[in-house]
């Protein structure tokens, strides 16, 4: 084969060659030039990584910090969210809460890597179909998709009233929960009292996106007049934990009626828990306020000025905006921080502001705007937790604030009984260690208790005053449950799952102040109980003692044995009657003071001050024969 040289072609281009054969022929390959890189700087390799991040995904990849860290955790954190937003429902609409739960094991696990056998292995847990139901006041169609679809989309955020929920952030964390472990939609049924029929809405949450994904929707029928219902599929494990939390949340609220339904493991008989009101008296509705001066931060107070489009004067800022702030009281705060009051709301010097807000008289916010559980309520509720209780007493202070947020605070305790005890630790034979259950908006904290200041302030106590007995630093060794429940337009959780209550000073003496009250009513109530053991047991001795009396005045006086025991044991009756009875209406002790006495203190003119002794004869006794005796 001849290869034939290229031909140049009129433009200078030189064409293929063709052999003798008439094929082209290959053409060589030419190896690419290297291309020189400038190589990046670490910065500008870090710049390239950055974007932004919506909530969705910051809490898909910190779940753990809402209570989602662990199944254990995760079961009970979700029951808890989707009920608090149940409770609030219907205290929103001024119904009697009827909430109901049901809790059922499916057959479909859910696996973990673990290391805690050799070698590493897997622990699988059951996924449950969770749904909650609720006579609440519904939602609105077209918000239902961005209601449970949209992290932090809701109104509790934005309002400064008591609620058990603050951010609306939790029931959005379960379904993206249920949505890692489960791979499975939310279903949310819900039904306002002007809708003929339910709206029913199967979601998921794009949490690329922060936005909902409908898969599908419908109307149906519901059984309740209004009222929401949200089923989840989540890998959870179930434990004592989740009924202790239906438990707590009842004792909380006792004018909810809660019914429990658990199938534990797939197969099961079902297991039913219901825990009907107290009382059917409602608790006065929340009300909202507008924030109290001392409660913003700089910060914060920097941005709402800053972004201020409705007011013209920095006066008409703080009257409009802020609570306990008249005309005159927003002059004086102006002119204390140099300031004019027809200047604009942009030029208000903000840290000028709080300093003088701090330095002035400013008056407390409103203290009616809570809601909280009432000393007679929580009394009625303990009884029906723990109805064999010995002894059960509340306590609360009056309603006062922290950093311009008011709060309230209410204790409890019940004393005895099996139901107790059962609930205490039991440390050895005969020593139990007591029990603490902390409340915060009527919702159970049942976690991270050692972080909580509700926690630390019991520890704090000196029970041992209150003759309780108690190792230094812990607990009371006595079988006894102790219930602080804290009410607030903004409770101070220490991290977003709402495990534990943050400490401030002026919470910590106002529960420091309740529990003392509480513990004079468990003294007063064990002093009186160690009074009757004191003369159960001196009755015993005589009525030992009694019957040989009797045998032998018998024989002296030749009277009935029993005639003479009984009369005997009468008189002790007696005796203990009276006893009773000086006690009741003052000290028992006879007076000393006479008209001569009063006469001759009158005329010194400070009567308290001259100690005049005047000898009393005392009254002799009646002496009695036997005869008389027997009478």
């Amino acid at each position: 084969m001849v290869d034939v040289a290229p031909e140049v072609g009129p433009q200078g281009k030189a064409h293929k060659r063709v052999s003798s054969s008439g094929k082209t022929s290959p053409k060589k390959q030419k190896h690419a030039k290297p291309v020189h890189r400038e190589l990046l700087t670490v910065a500008e390799a870090e710049a390239r990584k950055m974007r932004a991040v919506n909530p969705a995904q910051y809490y898909r990849q910190n779940l753990g910090q809402l209570g989602f860290g662990d199944p254990e955790h995760a079961l009970v954190q979700t029951i808890k969210e989707l009920m608090d937003n149940s409770l609030d429902a219907c205290e929103a609409m001024g119904v009697l809460p009827e909430v109901t739960v049901e809790l059922t094991a499916t057959a479909k696990k859910y696996e973990v890597v673990t290391n805690k056998t050799k070698d590493g292995g897997v622990r699988a847990f059951p996924v449950f179909r969770l749904a909650v139901e609720d006579n609440g006041c519904g939602v609105l169609k077209g918000k239902v998709a961005k209601c449970f679809g949209s992290v932090l989309y809701g109104s509790k955020f934005f309002s400064f009233k008591q609620s058990r929920g603050q951010q609306g952030l939790g029931v959005h964390a379960a379904i993206i929960y249920a949505q890692l472990t489960s791979l499975e939609p939310a279903v949310i049924t819900t039904k306002i009292e002007s809708d003929p029929k339910a709206y029913r809405v199967v979601l998921k949450i794009d949490t690329e996106r922060n936005s909902p994904v409908v898969v599908s929707s419908e109307e149906v029928d519901f059984p309740r007049s209004h009222g929401t219902r949200v089923e989840l599929m989540i890998a959870g494990d179930y434990t004592q934990k989740v009924e202790s939390f239906i438990k707590e949340l009842s004792l909380a609220n006792p004018h909810a009626d809660l019914k429990f339904t658990v199938v534990a493991q797939a197969g099961q008989e079902p297991k039913e828990l219901h825990f009907k009101r107290a009382n059917e008296i409602l608790p006065p509705p929340p009300k909202e306020i507008k924030p109290h001066l001392l409660s913003m931060e700089p910060g914060a107070l920097l941005e709402m000025k800053s972004n201020d489009a409705c007011c013209a004067t920095a006066k008409q800022f703080l009257v409009r905006h802020f609570v306990r702030i008249s005309d005159a009281k927003a002059e004086d705060l102006l002119k204390a921080a140099g300031l004019s009051p027809t200047s604009s709301p942009k030029e208000i010097d903000v840290e000028a502001l709080l300093k003088a807000a701090r330095e002035g008289d400013l008056m407390r916010p409103p203290l009616d705007v809570l809601s909280p559980i009432g000393e007679d309520a929580l009394r009625q509720s303990i009884r029906r937790i723990y109805s064999d209780a010995e002894f059960i007493c509340t306590a609360s202070r009056e309603p006062w604030s922290y950093r311009g947020v008011p709060f309230q605070i209410e204790v409890g305790a019940a004393y005895g009984g099996k139901s107790v005890i059962g609930d205490c630790e039991r440390v050895k034979e005969g020593v139990f260690k007591s029990r603490v259950i902390r409340l915060a908006n009527k919702c159970p904290l049942i976690y991270d208790s050692r972080d909580c200041l509700l926690y630390k302030v019991v520890k704090e106590i000196n029970w041992k005053n209150y003759k309780l007995p108690q190792d230094e630093g812990n607990l009371p060794m006595a079988p006894i449950v102790i219930i602080i429940s804290l009410v607030s337009t903004k409770v101070p959780y220490s991290v977003p799952g709402k495990f534990a209550v943050a400490y401030h000073e002026e919470i910590r003496e106002q529960l420091r102040l309740a529990l003392q009250s509480l513990g004079r009513l468990i003294q007063g109530y064990i002093s009186h109980r160690q009074r009757q053991e004191h003369e159960q047991h001196r009755q015993s001795i005589f009525q030992i003692y009694a019957r040989e009396i009797a045998r032998d005045m018998s024989v002296l006086t030749g009277q009935d044995q029993e005639l003479i025991y009984n009369r005997l044991m009468a008189s002790v009756k007696t005796k203990k009657q009276k006893a009773r009875a000086i006690r009741a209406h003052g000290s028992g002790t006879p007076s000393t003071q006479t008209p001569a006495t009063d006469a001759i203190r009158s005329l010194a003119g400070d009567p308290a001050e001259i100690p005049v002794e005047i000898p009393v004869q005392k009254p002799k006794k009646q002496q009695f024969t036997l005869e008389e005796y027997l009478r």
